[in-house]
């Protein structure tokens, strides 16, 4: 899967009404230029992913398709990595769900899957941002560290929050047992 494949792939999967939108519509939702759509919708479809019949589309093989998604946005995932940082002593890492990030923030991977589900605690902490990561320096519980254990990515989607799929793929990435498990336990949520 390309690069524009992933996010295209990625808005159809997170809401089921840009099925309906014309490549025109989705080109300007996603900024990229109607042929790289036209050429992942007609690949979606060459793969039995997507049914086109008149102005309907249809995603089939869905499930299959998230795993197939999740595997290529791990691989495109750290282009993305911004930089590092650490928690300022053990008793902040250890409290770390009670840190307040500012609203262009949001924790991804195990951190997210924890605050969803409280199955799994986190080891290593995701964060996407929209902008820099200068507003984990204003939480006043982290530091820039290029060695730490957060990982600050530049999220590729436009909404707040880390979209559960996001998440998921986080966590399939790992290849981690207890990431993996969790990732069970958020299938159904997808």
């Amino acid at each position: 899967m390309r690069k524009t494949e992933v996010f295209i792939t990625f808005y159809l999967l997170q809401d089921k009404t840009n099925l309906s939108k014309n490549i025109r519509q989705m080109a300007a939702d996603l900024g990229l230029s109607i042929g790289s759509v036209h050429n992942a919708l007609q690949h979606l479809q060459e793969e039995g992913f997507l049914i086109e019949d008149n102005d309907t589309r249809i995603l089939r093989k869905r499930a299959q398709l998230i795993d197939l998604w999740a595997k290529a946005y791990a691989t495109l995932k750290p282009k993305y990595l911004l930089c590092r940082f650490a928690f300022l002593s053990q008793q902040v890492r250890d409290q770390w769900q009670n840190i307040i990030l500012p609203e262009t923030l949001s924790w991804g991977g195990e951190p997210a899957a924890a605050l969803q589900d409280h199955f799994l605690f986190p080891e290593r902490w995701d964060v996407y941002t929209a902008d820099n990561a200068n507003g984990l320096i204003a939480t006043g519980r982290m530091i820039p560290n290029p060695q730490g254990e957060i990982f600050v990515y530049k999220r590729f989607w436009q909404e707040n929050g880390t979209p559960i799929l996001v998440v998921y793929a986080d966590l399939v990435a790992t290849n981690d047992d207890r990431c993996l498990e969790m990732v069970k336990r958020l299938k159904p949520l997808i």
